[in-house]
């Protein structure tokens, strides 16, 4: 669940930034418990993100950071070795404009675009290898020998440890005692993946070797992940002449996302690159308005707004500019499959390309004072990646809170989230009243009358597809209780029997966390005289009978009727202040 109350910063201010190289030591038995909650609460991420393809951006800030770099390095490679399939790109903007400076030159901008000449492009070409050595010489770096033999062995110095292969998906794991020097922890793999054309004359200005990146080959690149390797990418980008061109790291990122049909993009900022308070979730709808809303009014925000609506399209490496979905011949899913690998981690196909197969730019914004990573996050929703993550670089561990635990530390942008989630309005009654009539006949709703439905009606959230009502749900604030918290209590919850069991249950009751926090609410309530056992494996407590229980408020309480024994069930909301 994602709530809005938390601003991302803020949590990462509270994190001590890491030392280069990092001593764990031994557990104290004192840490024991908190050790084992973290793997039972991480337990259903790590499964959920077995298989998935996450592309993951750092940018040329945080490799300048040696201790943040190696830091985060160390989470790449667990997060490879908990099965995600990774493509990480490399950025190198603050090491390429240093090496130019120490050329005897100035770094050239014009729009905010690098005016890339000769020497430039040798300066990129220089900058961008060193990162990618850094990287891949941390990732390189396996776990202590001791480490290994206490915890890996199962036999004698002949046997293998783990029961497994040296697969590079888990090659650390699986070292005999003969071998345990023998190779890398992982193996990382690079390539002229990234397909570019150069930028040309614009505005009487001739921007030389800088690139505008055409697509991402996802077939090679999907091989490699179906093999277990990391895929490195840079800000480099190779043409159909056979020319180098300087690109830009978000936008490389972006169009790997999308054209790879990952399930998620992970952004690492900086206080520079991310300089808004942005909360711990984001719809697309707010982001982008949150974008439109830092543009200069006139011509310029139109211009932004027409490109977020526009969103990429999702051309593959077939050699045009801007090819078609039918006109790929094999879909990105298809594609996968046949390399081995899942196009997303649902199965689902690659999004539809956008019309007219235009490009995004992002440098023409950075002059406006747009962030870099919050336009890469919504280009890639808008294009059918359901999920991107700003996380801060200088939070230790933060790539792994992100995704690991159940509220994350960055900004999540998405667009599954709370699909179709909205409040009920007026033309919703007779929807309304169809999903709850089958419940008051059966007695697990108190019957209301359409009066009362229709002075309830502020209170009710609706999910909805194509316009048809699936599920609603009422949530009234109570007040204070006894304990001195503000209370609100869950009613008339329902989905449409025909769509339960797609998480479409889960979607609105995190909506309505969210939106409880945003109000201030501190704990959640509701009623029953029937099982509640689908709200119990989603956090909610038993609390005893209604009527009696100081978790509500007085003025509630009197008007439950005993006769019925409702039995109460309480959840503290996730983020909220106590």
């Amino acid at each position: 669940m994602r709530s809005n109350a938390v601003p991302a910063p803020a949590a990462a201010s509270s994190l001590p930034r890491v030392l280069r190289e990092r001593d764990y030591g031994a557990l104290e038995k004192s840490q024991y418990s908190l050790f084992v909650q973290f793997f039972r609460q991480a337990s259903p991420y790590i499964e959920g993100h077995r298989g998935r393809t996450f592309v993951l951006a750092i940018p040329g800030e945080v490799v300048d950071q040696k201790d943040i770099l190696h830091s985060l390095l160390e989470d790449v490679a667990l997060l490879h070795g908990l099965g995600a399939k990774l493509v990480v790109v490399i950025g190198a903007r603050p090491q390429i404009n240093k090496a130019i400076r120490e050329s005897g030159s100035e770094p050239r901008y014009e729009q905010g675009y690098r005016v890339t000449d000769a020497l430039s492009l040798q300066a990129a070409i220089r900058a961008s290898g060193q990162a990618r050595m850094e990287v891949e010489s941390r990732l390189s770096k396996a776990p202590a020998v001791t480490m290994v033999r206490r915890h890996v062995r199962s036999g004698g110095d002949g046997a293998s440890g783990g029961g497994g292969g040296a697969s590079s998906h888990h090659a650390a794991a699986s070292l005999s005692s003969s071998s345990q020097h023998s190779g890398p922890a992982l193996v990382t793999v690079s390539g002229n993946y990234v397909a570019a054309k150069r930028k040309g004359v614009v505005g009487g200005v001739d921007y030389g070797l800088t690139g505008v990146v055409r697509f991402v080959q996802a077939q090679p690149v999907w091989r490699q992940l179906a093999a277990g390797n990391v895929v490195l990418l840079s800000s480099l980008g190779y043409s159909a002449a056979g020319e180098v061109l300087n690109c830009d790291i978000y936008t490389v990122a972006a169009r790997a996302a999308i054209d790879l049909a990952a399930d998620k993009l992970i952004l690492m900022t900086t206080p520079d690159s991310q300089p808004l308070q942005l909360p711990l979730w984001l719809p697309l709808s707010d982001a982008e308005a949150l974008l439109a809303g830092m543009a200069p009014s006139g011509p310029e925000a139109e211009e932004l707004g027409d490109d977020l609506q526009r969103g990429y399209s999702t051309s593959s490496g077939s050699g045009s500019d801007s090819p078609s979905a039918s006109a790929r011949g094999t879909s990105s899913s298809a594609a996968a499959a046949a390399a081995g690998a899942s196009s997303n981690g649902s199965g689902g196909s690659a999004p539809a390309a956008a019309a007219g197969g235009l490009d995004l730019d992002f440098d023409r914004w950075y002059d406006l004072g747009l962030p870099p990573p919050l336009l890469a996050a919504c280009a890639v929703c808008r294009s059918g990646v359901k999920r991107a993550h700003l996380v801060d670089a200088s939070v230790d561990g933060g790539l792994l809170l992100e995704l690991y635990s159940r509220d994350g530390v960055g900004s999540m942008i998405s667009t599954d989230f709370y699909e179709g989630i909205r409040p009920a309005a007026m033309q919703d009654l007779a929807a309304l009243q169809e999903l709850l009539r089958p419940l008051e006949e059966r007695g697990v709703l108190v019957k209301r009358s359409e009066e009362q439905l229709v002075s309830e009606l502020p209170h009710f959230t609706v999910l909805e597809r194509e316009r048809k009502v699936l599920g609603c749900a009422a949530m009234k604030p109570l007040g204070l209780n006894e304990e001195g918290l503000q209370v609100a209590e869950l009613a008339a919850f329902c989905v449409h029997p025909s769509y339960r069991g797609g998480g479409k249950g889960d979607s609105l009751l995190e909506y309505l966390e969210a939106d409880a926090v945003q109000r201030g609410i501190q704990r959640l309530v509701l009623l029953t005289t029937r099982t509640a056992d689908w709200f119990e494996q989603r956090g909610f407590k038993p609390a005893g009978a209604a009527h009696v229980s100081a978790m509500l408020p007085e003025d509630r309480r009197r008007r439950i009727d005993p006769s019925r024994n409702s039995q109460l069930f309480s959840k503290q909301v996730a983020g909220a202040e106590l």
